[in-house]
Order: structure tokens, then sequence, then C-alpha cells
């Protein structure tokens, strides 16, 4: 049997021999299935296989398995391929039968030709994202669980370098010529920059601008729909030297962007991901059981330590750290009719803007904090100019059968901070009024509507939204809370971040107790349903202020 180096970088060659074994029957899908599943039956199975968020693509082999770990952004059109093919060398006259499975193109020698396709499949294709608004200190320790040592780069990546443009062209010459080949010509950096045509930004089309350069297009072979904007880890066959499908004789008829800017995955597993957070298991198992139980364990100290670090930062506002505590932990834990149960959308007012004991912007030093403890997040100016001429919201691109993203298209317990203090006197054009209705839409119901150009298409969300405001925000919230500062006892933001910072232990401590908290499931006995009812009337009688 192949040895575990093998079936991670030439898992092709071991899906062919499969594919020989029975002859091209059904079973042998089968069989390739329950190989690569038994060996990746664990998560510590998954490590040694290189990640494309932290190995550059550079560094990895076309035809090697890789993971990705990424927002699933658009579904592109379903693509056939022909699952095998019958091919004859024309010099010897020996016949042969190659999978077209798992791959954008065969590679055959000069000498070899297709005789016919046995049979021609489909397979679904979603172009995925690197998770918008993952927070610096995820991106660092993924990269440092996924460091990987190099591995000699194929032989098509230093074609560039061992052999003359010109004699490039004469192969790409010699191949053209064979028709049936189908075979790419080299793809040179001059390749790229054309097909690019230097607009890197919008065929990589990130909801959020990102310092990761790289996204996918992800091919899935089996029947299962994936639903937009979930976050998913994907390991399967890499692609990246070919410049589009080319294992029938169709022409694509959609957007297909070059290969060497946008991967391709040929799935073999998926795996989704309630959280990201780096030191938990992604998804359940007798490892997230052991860490749950310890969080959970230590949940009241913690807590505690959380609730004192908002209150410090809010000089001494104890009743905000308490309603920013619970916006942090809530959730879309269910949906009845067109509401959203379990979302706590805070509007905090009074926000300082010029005091003196400041000396930063407040809501961009308190969203500093934030990033420092959730897992994702994006801090978004409510400028008059970001309102008026942002995309926020995704819009079908017909012509290029693409879904164009906007800067609200994020996963599920992607933390949203607005800063309307930001927003200055002017007026909102009609693009600005469909922002703040799309901002309303989720702060109220958890939704957001689509432009597919002739009619809307909803989607849930589950965004928590923190909007600060100096007064009541102009977008309908659960809480406003107005903030009671006492400026007499501020403290430096930079010492309460190198108090922190400084107690590693506490901080992974405060950062899974927000995770595993948020996640847990939980059932109101009949003395709280009582307690909460009668908490609810007095709040409503005569006099009573919410």
């Amino acid at each position: 049997m192949p040895s575990l180096d093998n079936w991670i970088e030439t898992p092709q060659e071991i899906i062919q021999k499969i594919y020989e074994k029975h002859g091209g029957s059904s079973p042998w899908e089968k069989e390739v299935d329950d190989y690569f599943t038994s060996r990746m039956e664990n998560v510590e199975a998954w490590i040694p296989i290189p990640s494309l968020n932290e190995v550059p693509i550079k560094d990895l082999r076309h035809g090697q398995l890789v993971r990705f770990r990424g927002m699933f952004q658009d579904q592109l059109g379903p693509e056939m391929y022909g699952s095998g093919a019958l091919i004859k060398n024309t010099s010897s006259g020996s016949q042969k039968n190659i999978t077209g499975k798992f791959k954008d193109e065969l590679s055959l020698g000069l000498d070899e030709e297709v005789i016919h396709w046995n049979s021609t499949k489909s397979r679904s294709c979603y172009y995925c994202v690197p998770v918008p608004g993952e927070t610096p200190w995820v991106k660092q320790i993924f990269r440092e669980k996924n460091k990987f040592p190099g591995v000699q780069p194929s032989r098509s990546l230093l074609v560039g370098k061992k052999r003359t443009f010109e004699e490039e062209q004469d192969d790409c010459e010699m191949m053209e010529e064979g028709e049936s080949n189908k075979r790419p010509c080299p793809r040179t950096s001059n390749n790229v920059a054309n097909a690019t045509n230097g607009n890197l930004e919008k065929i990589l089309n990130f909801p959020l601008p990102s310092s990761e350069s790289i996204g996918c297009i992800v091919k899935i072979y089996s029947d299962d729909e994936i639903p937009l904007n979930d976050v998913m880890e994907v390991v399967g066959v890499l692609s990246f030297n070919t410049p589009g499908v080319l294992v029938d004789d169709e022409e694509p008829e959609e957007f297909q962007p070059p290969s060497s800017v946008v991967p391709r995955i040929h799935c073999i597993r998926t795996q989704k991901w309630e959280h990201n957070n780096p030191y938990l298991p992604s998804h359940g198992g007798q490892k997230w059981v052991e860490d749950t139980t310890a969080v959970t364990a230590s949940s009241t100290s913690v807590r505690d330590e959380l609730h004192g670090l908002f209150t410090e930062f809010f000089l001494g506002d104890s009743l905000a750290a308490d309603y920013l505590l619970c916006h942090l932990l809530s959730r879309v834990y269910s949906r009845k009719d067109t509401l959203a149960l379990g979302k706590l959308s805070l509007n905090l007012t009074n926000i300082p803007v010029d005091s003196v004991v400041f000396q930063e912007s407040y809501p961009r030093v308190l969203f500093s904090l934030l990033e420092r403890l959730v897992t994702k997040a994006h801090y978004l100016p409510m400028s008059l100019e970001n309102l008026n001429t942002l995309r926020m919201i995704p819009k079908k691109d017909y012509q290029e059968n693409r879904l164009i993203a906007g800067c609200l298209q994020l996963s599920s317990q992607t933390h949203l901070v607005l800063d309307e203090t930001a927003m200055t006197e002017g007026q909102l054009v009609a693009d600005g009024v469909r922002n703040v209705t799309a901002i309303g839409n989720i702060t109220s119901w958890q939704k957001i509507e689509y432009d597919f150009n002739y009619h809307q298409v909803e989607f849930h969300t589950d965004i928590p939204v923190l909007i600060l405001s100096e007064r009541r925000s102009i977008v309908a919230t659960d809480v406003n809370l107005p903030l009671r500062l006492n400026l007499q006892r501020g403290t430096p933001f930079s010492d309460l971040v190198n108090k922190l910072e400084n107690d590693a232990e506490l901080l992974v401590r405060m950062r899974n107790y927000l995770t595993v908290v948020r996640l847990l499931s939980f059932k109101l006995d009949d003395t709280m349903q009582e307690a909460v009812q009668r908490d609810f009337i007095q709040s409503r009688a005569p006099g009573q202020t919410n």
C-alpha cells in the first residue's frame, strides 16, 4: 500500500490505480472515498496536509492534496467533466483507461490521444475566499500550527526558469497540433498578467480587504449543496497550472479566473466549522467534549475577569460591561416566523469624541480590544461617504455569472462594529439608503437581501452588531444604552492591553470562554421562565423606561 506521504503528495496515482483495478466500473468511486476517509478519520490526520491559507502556492505541487479554510462566497454553474477516457499510444498502438475525476486536464504524452470518453458527469463549483474578518491573532496561531516544510515545486512552475519563452511557444504549437490531447500550454508570468489585466482585486472578489491574496474554486463531486457564507475546511487535489476545464470539448461559458491566481481544489473531504478558534477543535468529538468541559468548569472566574476588563475600559460603567458581555455571547439559536431568537444588537451612546482623556478614537480603541478577544470582527466607520459609495449588498453579475461580494456578506458570528461618530452632515443617495436599510435588516431581523437585479434573494445572517454613537443611532437596535463614563478614573488603553497580553494564559481562557459559552445549548427550567416572565411584565409596566 502507498505510504503516508504518497497519499498526500500523489493522490491521483492512487486514484488511477483504484480506477484501473475496477476497470472504471461504479465500485471504484466508493473505494476511493473509503480510502481517503480511513486516512482522515481524526482531526490530527489533517495536520500533515499543507494548508493553502498558510503555505505559499509556490511551495506546493500541482496534483497534491491540500487544505483550505474559507467561506463559500459564491456558487458557480455546474461543470461537466469526462469521468473516464480511453487513451491510445499512436506509436505502440497500446490502449489504456484514464479517469478524469479530480482533474482539470488529462496528462498525455506527445504520442498519446483520446479515442473516446467513457462517460460524462457533472460536478458543482463554488468560489471560496479566506474567512472575512478573521482577526490577526487567529491568523497568527494558524500560521504557527500549520507550519509546513516547503516541498519541491512541480516542474510546471520551474519551466520558466529552465527554458526560454521561445521554447515554451514551440511546445505550445506542438500541443495545439494534436487537438485531442487537450493539454495546457505552460503558463508564464506574462500570461498571468494578461489574464488578470492588472485587476486582481476584482478577480479575487473578497467581501472585506484582506492581507491574504488567494481564493480558490472548490469542485464538489457529491450531490450535497453547500449554503453560501458557511465556513468550511476542504481537503482535495490541487490544480493550478491549467487555464480552464480541459476534460471535454466545451468552452467554459462563465468567468474563469486563471488558476495561477485562483487555484482549483478537487474536493475529497469537507468539514463545516462552527467556529474558527484555533485553540479548540473545529468540530465535535471527544477532544471538543473535554475542552468544553474544562471551559465551563472555570466559566465563572473567567466571566468575572472579562467583566472587570470591560468595566475598567468603560471607566467604571459596570452595566455597560454587562451588556457588552451579553452581546458578545449572543447568537441566533432559533427562528420563529420572522423573528431571529437569541440575537442582541447593541447601541452604546454618549461615546466620547473629543475628550482629552482619550488620545485615540474611542470606537477604534474599543474595536482594538474586541479584536484581541473574538475570532472574527470588522470595524466600519458609518461616514456619509462610506454609506453612499461602499458596496455592502452582494449583487449578481449575470454577464460573468458571479456574485459580486459586498462588505455585509459575512459568515456567522462575525462581530460587526459600526462607528456612527464618523457620520457628518449631508444627504444619503439611493445607494446610501439601501445600505442603511440593509444594516437595519441585520440588526432587527438578522437577514439581508442580495441584489439579483430583477428580484431580491433573502439570506439569513447571524452577525452581532455593535453600534457606537454620540446619540441614539439611526439604525434600530435591541438595546440602546447611554454610557456613564467616570472620566476621573481613566486608565490608559495601552496599560489595559499590556496587562491583558502579559497574562497569556488568561487571554486564552477568555478567548475560549467567548467561543464555547456561545455554542453551548441551554434550556430554561420552569422557575427561570417564570422569573423572566415577571421581569418582562414589570419592565413593560406604566412608568417604566427601557
